[in-house]
Parts: structure tokens; C-alpha cells; sequence
């Protein structure tokens, strides 16, 4: 229960305390000399009552008063009139008003505001026309005003309304109100007796730009003020694309509409519902437009030639401008890459990028803002040594496999080149010999107890330096290593013999996975590659090979590479050597290739699978890789493998497929037109990666106001080399709904900024050219649509917004009202200060004093002796010679 407060005590006028110790000082020094002869308590108590009666007289000068704060009701009721409230709801609102100050009664301070699009006291004289639109914000502001008064400021503002604001902003203004101590309650009108049955299509949301073939998610927004079973339509150029049955709720209800939209240019998109028993029908329906650009482009880079052809026939049959090369292509810089929307990076080693290669795709999809899409394979994200790369840090997955408590046996093989030339050293650098002594030295330790190691060393002849040998223990391997620190150069150089013989010793071995790895510097004349690798693949033995410097064969181990299934791997310091050889055989014994049945499960929710209708088919492989955390991954194995993942990258976009895209390879069944959805999942993985078909540096937005009755036509300019495109003339041409065309110029309003607000007289549908001049030639040109309905949104409303007025409650404390016994039964939020005038009780008390002084300043106090040299006197009741009472200082009867 409220009670009252003190404030304390405040002065109408409080400079005229500083005169208070100035006045008391100079009593004491003007009575001083008269009450001197006064006995000490006389004279103590005359100088006290008259310093007390000079403080209270100024004090009583200084009006002070008494502060006392009583709790009051401070209440505003703000009723809503606008075009979406029915006559019926407008007379029940006002009855309610009109009992809820009759039961708070007299000592109450209430006041009625009335609003639409503006709001103004109700009795104010002149009349607030009904209907337009509805500017909770402006209905807020007046009442917080309407509160204030010198006595308080706050209060609460009592809202009957159905809370659909086409105007102004509620919550900017809940935000004010509750920073002054005002709540903010509602009473929603759906309490105003039986309504009818109502269904409206309040919004049609639509991209306003889309490509050519893209499939876009179309939302209408239904308001219903009950259950109601309904049909809802959606036409796309006056033919139905879309109907399904809806079972609609009260309140807001949201329905996803899938639409693919066809060829470039302005495309219109109706949406109707058919309820069964609705008012009206003139809200049943609502029209929108949009604008349809070319459809994007698209590179396919390519390892091999042909091994993405069935993904390049997919895409061009969706539409899309795709274009195909080798990735061994991609130019060092982003400059040809320009022209393209994304890129597909299919089965391709990072080993035979380049840095500047890699950092091409970073940048095309970094600071471009382009898609890239990469799809795996045998030599791809661990396999094809992403981890570490510049590539491997743009993906949504980390190319590095996660640990498994069990994994393949493995058998390893390397093929170590000790030629002469190997003794040499770049800079200041160890020898070549020692970093590949050092770099199977640390390879053999990364193996375990069951996996198998193999050593041959070369130069124009080969030894085995260690001879196959399976890992027993630890000791096996201390063994191991010494032996291969004993490694010294000579000779020249032949790489097919030891090649041959680590082939030959590994196709005897039984383990699951068996890889060779060449280190050399040098160059041979061998010939009998191809037919060796061929062999090799029969076993199931992969290749990689590792260029020491400029002088090696790069061609021929680049190419040794590839046909072995492995990875190629140059570099021009041999203290590289080590960490090249480790991350092979890290790749080996981690067995990042899966292949077997895999069934592919949704992770996440994705746009990458919407209206994927049914199972999806089973892979037969993927390349086992680690999910980020900041990434979705849609689609993941039963041991939560991500299989599809995509993430935002700087400006851009990036998909990681892990398996592969291969017609006989491990996604065969995704690629296989018996998949009838097989086009469109490749369709939207890459076209999801493609950024919005809009000019990053000439975006144009034509947004209608809510009330439909004014449109914001905005430009943001950018020059080529990214700074503010300033002082250029820019215009929007207008194409009306009655076929006429109107021209207005855009003024700038901000750096790079161009706008302009218009009034719109009609509704229907509306074009807009806007154009940018660079004297008289047009330099920049782009499109934009917008629809202003019949009826306007007001007329678009069911129901009650309990979503809004719940949100302007409970920001500033308020509550739901239902009766107005619900208001006078909570406690008030407002105080009254009364202030109690001290000023004549000062007075009173100073009057009171004044006799007091005159009386201690007459009476007889007891006689004291005084002493004077040799002669004593008697005061107070003695008689004292003339010449003794000067000395005494008595002077009169005073």
C-alpha cells in the first residue's frame, strides 16, 4: 500500500540565507557593549534570544516550506479513432473511459486524448477526424505531456487501441516514457462485444531483386481475429503458381511460399485468401512487385578435364551462365575474375595452387563479396593438403579429420633422394640431406605400434635403408631413426629403380592404407612412369612427391602426383622439408577418406535444402573433415561428419560439399537425373553462394511509408576506387500506374546518399529508372518497383497487435487492462508534493521571543562582588560611587 513521503524541507527564496551569519554577527557586536555590564548569564541569554529572534525573521524572509509527497492517480486515456477502429469499438472505448473516472474518482487527475495519424485532447474544440492512419507514437508523446505539471510529471497513460501503427514509432516513444517514470497500459478493443469474422492480407514480403531462375521465399502475412479455415493463392503475372489450405490462427499468421521466378524484367505476385466466412472482401487481396535480373555466372574450375561435366549440365540447365577451365588457371589476380557471380572449385589439391592462386579465390570472395563453392574428392581438403592453406582458412570446415578412437593400419614408404646435389644448403639453411634426414626422422615418430615404415635412400642407385619393417613398440622406432641419421650424399640421381621397389615392397604388405612419398632435388631420364602408376592404383597405393627447389623436375613430380592419387608439393627451403613430409603422413594415419554407405542427415536448418521433398540419396564416400564453429552445416553423417556446410565469408559466401561430384564417383545417386530433385539442390548451393544482384556501389531502394501514402526513393553512390560518389546529378523517373512517367531529381543528404520523399495519390503499381550523370552522360543506371495497395494497410488490419502493445507494457512496467476496476485496484504510480508554508509559524515564534528579550535584559540577576585594585563594591544591590560605576562600565539603567 502506497504511503506518504517527506521531501524535506525547501525555500522560496534561498540567497537570503547567506544574510543570516552576516546579520547574527553584527547583533553580537552592536549589543556587546550594552549588555557589558550585564552579570555573565544575563548577559549570555539577552545576546542568545536576540541572535535566535534575527535568524528566525530571516529565515521566515526566505518562505520555507514543508514537503509532503501523497500518492494520486495521474492517469491519460489515449483512444484510438483511426480507420482500422470500427464505430462500435470507438463507442465502447469512450464508455469504458467514462467509468473508469467515475470509479477513480474526484481526488484523481485524469485527462482523454483522442488519435489517429495525429492526436489532440477530446473536448479540445476542434474536432479529430476519424479514421487515417494510426501513430501510436504521437498519442504517447501528447499524453506524457498531458501528465507533466509542476506537481509531477509521472503518471500513467491508459492506450485503448488495436496496436497495428502505420505511423510514427511506438517504441522510440515507450522508451521516453519509461525514462520519466510514465507506464504505459493498454486495454485492447477485442474486449468491444462479438466481432465479426475477419481474414486480411496485411504484407506481401518479396526480395525486391532476384535473378532469373532463382527460387525465392515469398511470406504472406495473413491477420485473423479467430480460427479460421482458409485457401490462400499466390499468382505470379496473373497465373496461379501456388495454392494450399491454411488453418489460420488469431493474430498474425505467417505463410512461406516457395516461387520460381522466370525471365528478367518486372514481375507481379499476388497473394489471395479465401476464408469461409470473412466482413470484406477488399482486404482479401494484395498485390506486390519485383525485379528480375540476369542470371548469375558461374566458373566451374576444374583438376581434371571432364570430371564435372554432369555438375556443368545441371547448372546450364538451371539457367545459369557457366563457364569451365582448369583450376590450375586461375590467374594470380582477382581482376579476370570480375565478370563471375561464384566460382566451383571441384577435386582440386591445394598442393597445386599457388599462394597468389589461393589468395585469388580469398579476395573474389573476401572483399568482392562473390560465392565459392568447394566439392570434394580423393584429392581435396585433407587429402589434398588444405590444412594450414589459405584455402582451408575460407571454408566452413576444417580440413583437418577428427581423431578417431580406431583407424586403418597404415603403411608407409619413402623414397629419399641423398644425390650430391642434396648436400647443398640454401642461405643460411641446413643441407637439403639433413632436413630429409630430419623429415623421416619425424615422420617414422608419428607412427604407431601395428602400422608399417619403409626407407629407401637413392642416388643414380637405390638401398633400402630401412627395409619394411612393422612398428612393435617404441624401441622400434628409436631404432628407426638412427639408423636413418646415418644417411649421407653421393652420386647422381635415378628416381624410377626406388621407386619401383617401394611399389613392389608395398603391394606385398596387407594394410588398409599405403602411401609413397618421393622427396628429390634433382632431375632423371627415366622413363616408365605412367605404366608404374598404373600398377600402383591397382594396389591401391597413392603418390605424393616433394620438389626441393627450382632445379627438381617440378613438371614430372607434379604430374607423378596426380596420376598417384596424392599430392604435390614444392618448395625452395629445405627447412620446409620436415613440415611438408609430417603433414603427409599426419594426412595417412588420420584416414581422412571414408568410403562406404553413407546416409546424408539434416544438421541444420538450411536454405540449401528448402523444398527438398522426400529422402535424400546415400553417398558411397567423403572426405571425413571438422565443423567450424560458426558455421551451418546442413547436412552431416551418423557420426556427425559435416557433409554440407556454409558460412558468410568477409563480403562473400563459401559451401564446402565433402564428398565428391564425380557421375561414377561417390555422389553419383546426387548427380543421377533418376534424383529428381538433383537440379535443384545443385541449382541452390550455388546459387545460395552468389551475392544479391545488385550494384554494390549504386544500391536503390523505393520503400513505401506503412500508411502507403508517401515513398522514400534512396540512392547510395560509391566511386570505382570505394570512396563517396558526391555532387553528381541524380534523378528517379517514376512510371505511374495511369501509364504516365514523372522525372525527380534526388538531392544528397549524405555522403554517397541520395533521397528524396514522395507523396503517393494512387495505389497500384509503380517503376522507378533512377540514373546518375557525370555532366551530360549517364553513368549509372538501375530499376526498382513498389506497390501501394487498396485499401491502404489500415484497412489491412484484424484483431488486436498484442504483440506491440505487449511490448510497450512491459517496457515501461504497464499492464493489460480488461475492466476499469483493474485500474483502480492497482496501486497509483504518480505522487503529489503539497508543500506546508514554515514562513508564519517562523514569525509567530520570533513575536514570541521579542518580550522574552526585553524581559532578560530588566530582570535582577544575583549581586556580584567586583574588585578594583584595593577597594571592592557591591552590584546589583549596593549603591557604588560615580567614579567606581565608570570603572565598572555601568552606565544607566541599561
Amino acid at each position: 500500500m502506497s504511503v506518504d513521503r517527506l521531501t524535506g524541507i525547501h525555500f522560496e527564496h534561498p540567497l537570503l540565507l547567506l544574510a543570516l551569519p552576516p546579520a547574527v554577527l553584527a547583533i553580537l557586536v552592536l549589543a556587546r557593549a550594552r549588555v557589558r555590564a550585564m552579570p555573565a548569564g544575563q548577559r549570555a541569554a539577552t545576546l542568545a534570544l536576540r541572535s535566535l529572534i534575527v535568524t528566525l525573521l530571516i529565515l521566515a524572509l526566505a518562505e520555507p516550506t514543508f514537503g509532503i509527497l501523497r500518492p494520486f492517480r495521474n492517469v491519460v486515456f489515449a483512444i484510438d479513432v483511426s480507420e482500422s477502429v470500427s464505430q462500435q469499438q470507438r463507442d465502447w472505448t469512450r464508455a469504458w473511459v467514462r467509468q473508469a473516472i467515475q470509479e477513480l474518482g474526484p481526488n484523481s487527475r485524469v485527462a482523454v486524448i483522442e488519435f489517429g495519424q495525429w492526436a489532440q485532447l477530446a473536448g479540445s474544440g476542434s474536432a479529430l477526424p476519424s479514421g487515417g492512419e494510426t501513430n501510436l507514437e504521437q498519442a504517447i508523446t501528447l499524453a506524457r505531456s498531458a501528465l507533466s505539471s509542476p506537481e509531477s510529471s509521472a503518471g500513467e497513460i491508459v492506450l485503448l487501441t488495436d496496436g497495428w501503427q502505420t505511423a510514427g514509432d511506438a517504441p522510440r516513444a515507450m522508451r521516453r516514457a519509461a525514462a520519466g517514470g510514465v507506464t504505459v497500459s493498454y486495454v485492447p478493443i477485442s474486449l468491444a462485444g462479438q466481432q465479426p469474422p475477419e481474414v486480411t492480407v496485411a504484407s506481401l514480403d518479396v526480395p525486391p531483386f532476384a535473378r532469373a531462375g532463382d527460387l525465392v521465399d515469398v511470406a504472406a502475412v495473413l491477420h485473423s481475429t479467430g480460427q479460421i479455415a482458409a485457401t490462400l493463392r499466390v499468382s505470379l503475372d496473373d497465373q496461379v503458381v501456388s495454392e494450399q489450405q491454411v488453418t489460420l490462427r488469431p493474430g498474425i499468421n505467417r505463410v512461406p511460399v516457395a516461387l520460381r521466378l522466370p525471365a528478367t524484367g518486372f514481375h507481379d505476385i499476388l497473394a489471395a485468401v479465401v476464408p469461409a466466412q470473412d466482413t470484406r472482401a477488399d482486404n482479401n487481396s494484395l498485390v506486390t512487385s519485383t525485379v528480375v535480373k540476369e542470371p548469375g555466372r558461374v566458373l566451374v574450375l576444374e583438376h581434371e578435364p571432364g570430371q564435372a561435366s554432369r555438375l556443368v549440365e545441371i547448372l546450364r540447365a538451371d539457367g545459369l551462365d557457366v563457364q569451365v577451365q582448369p583450376s590450375s588457371q586461375i590467374p594470380p589476380t582477382t581482376e579476370p575474375l570480375t565478370g563471375y557471380d561464384a566460382a566451383v572449385l571441384v577435386d582440386t589439391p591445394a598442393t597445386s595452387l599457388t599462394l597468389d592462386q589461393q589468395k585469388t579465390l580469398q579476395l573474389f570472395v573476401r572483399e568482392l563479396g562473390r560465392g565459392l563453392v568447394v566439392i570434394g574428392g580423393q584429392r581435396s581438403f585433407g587429402p589434398g593438403g588444405y590444412e594450414g592453406s589459405t584455402l582451408d582458412e575460407m571454408l566452413p570446415v576444417s580440413s583437418r579429420p577428427p581423431e578417431r578412437p580406431e583407424r586403418s593400419s597404415v603403411a608407409l614408404f619413402l623414397v629419399l633422394d641423398k644425390s650430391g646435389s642434396m648436400a647443398s644448403a640454401w642461405s643460411n639453411e641446413a643441407s637439403k640431406l639433413a632436413m630429409a634426414r630430419e623429415a623421416a626422422i619425424q615422420a617414422v615418430g608419428l607412427l604407431q605400434p601395428g602400422d608399417v615404415i619403409g626407407i629407401v635412400a637413392f642416388d643414380s642407385e637405390y638401398q633400402w635403408l630401412v627395409p619394411t619393417t612393422r612398428i612393435e613398440n617404441a624401441d622400434t622406432i628409436r631404432s628407426i631413426q638412427d639408423r636413418i641419421s646415418g644417411l649421407e650424399s653421393g652420386g647422381g640421381t635415378s628416381i624410377l629403380p626406388p621407386l619401383q621397389a617401394a611399389y613392389e615392397a608395398a603391394s606385398r604388405v596387407d594394410a588398409r592404407l599405403k602411401h609413397i612419398v618421393l622427396l628429390t632435388d634433382g632431375q632423371s631420364s627415366d622413363r616408365g612412369y605412367e605404366a608404374l602408376l598404373r600398377r600402383m592404383e591397382q594396389y591401391q597405393i597413392t603418390l605424393s612427391t616433394v620438389a626441393i627447389g627450382s632445379d627438381a623436375d617440378t613438371e614430372l613430380l607434379a604430374r607423378l602426383a596426380e596420376l598417384g592419387g596424392g599430392r604435390y608439393h614444392f618448395t625452395e627451403r629445405s627447412t620446409q622439408v620436415p613440415r611438408i613430409a609430417t603433414q603427409e603422413t599426419s594426412i595417412l594415419i588420420r584416414s581422412a577418406v571414408v568410403e562406404s554407405e553413407v546416409t546424408a542427415q539434416p544438421a541444420a536448418s538450411s536454405p540449401l535444402l528448402r523444398s527438398l521433398p522426400g529422402e535424400l540419396p546415400t553417398l558411397n564416400g567423403y572426405i571425413a573433415t571438422t565443423p567450424r564453429q560458426r558455421a551451418v552445416t546442413a547436412l552431416e553423417t551418423s557420426q556427425g561428419d559435416p557433409l554440407l556446410a556454409h558460412w558468410q565469408y568477409g563480403l562473400g559466401r563459401v559451401v564446402a560439399w565433402t564428398s565428391d561430384a564425380s557421375p561414377a564417383g561417390w555422389s553419383s545417386r546426387w548427380l543421377d537425373s533418376g534424383w529428381p530433385n538433383a537440379g535443384l539442390f545443385w541449382s541452390q548451393v550455388v546459387r545460395w553462394s552468389m551475392p544479391a544482384p545488385v550494384r554494390p556501389d549504386f544500391l536503390v531502394s523505393a520503400q513505401p511509408e506503412p500508411g502507403g501514402h508517401r515513398v522514400l526513393l534512396r540512392v547510395e553512390s560509391l566511386r570505382e576506387d570505394g570512396t563517396f560518389a558526391n555532387g553528381l546529378d541524380t534523378r528517379a523517373t517514376i512510371a505511374l500506374p495511369d501509364g504516365s512517367a514523372r522525372e525527380v531529381a534526388l538531392p544528397q543528404r549524405a555522403p554517397g546518399v541520395y533521397e528524396q520523399t514522395l507523396a503517393v495519390e494512387h495505389p497500384g503499381t509503380y517503376r522507378v529508372l533512377f540514373s546518375q550523370r557525370a555532366g551530360d552522360q549517364v553513368i549509372k543506371e538501375e530499376l526498382a518497383t513498389f506497390s501501394v495497395p487498396v485499401p491502404g494497410f489500415e484497412g489491412r488490419t484484424a484483431g488486436v497487435n498484442l504483440v506491440l502493445l505487449r511490448q510497450l507494457a512491459e517496457g515501461t512496467g504497464g499492464r493489460e487492462l480488461r475492466l476499469p476496476a483493474d485500474l483502480v485496484a492497482s496501486p497509483p504510480v504518480a505522487r503529489l508534493e503539497e508543500r506546508l508554508a514554515l514562513w508564519p509559524w517562523l514569525l509567530g515564534a520570533a513575536a514570541l521571543l521579542f518580550p522574552l528579550d526585553v524581559a532578560a535584559r530588566r530582570l535582577s540577576w544575583p549581586a556580584r562582588r567586583v574588585t578594583t585594585g584595593s577597594r571592592s563594591a557591591t552590584l546589583a544591590g549596593t549603591a557604588v560611587p560615580a567614579p567606581e560605576r565608570e570603572r565598572v562600565g555601568i552606565h544607566g539603567d541599561e
